[in-house]
């Protein structure tokens, strides 16, 4: 039985990607935070991060997350 959390949540993630996650408009795609991002002037190493996120609707910040999580570390869903 699992009983501690796992540690995917927005607050354990660079604060340049916490930033961008907390300043967009959801439910979103991940092109358009692509886009978003890229008008901003975003770091490169930020953008080619994001690209790796699925292509899906995320509807928070929390689900940016938890994907950024996935590919990284390897959590399951």
């Amino acid at each position: 039985m699992e009983t501690e959390s796992r540690t995917e949540n927005i607050n354990d993630l660079p604060m340049e990607m916490q930033k961008i996650l907390k300043n967009i408009h959801y439910p979103v795609k991940r092109n358009e935070i692509i886009e978003n991002e890229r008008e901003s002037a975003a770091i490169p190493d930020v953008l080619v991060e994001l690209g790796m996120l699925p292509d899906k609707q995320y509807n928070s910040a929390e689900d940016v997350a938890k994907e950024i999580h996935r590919i990284y570390i390897g959590i399951p869903a």
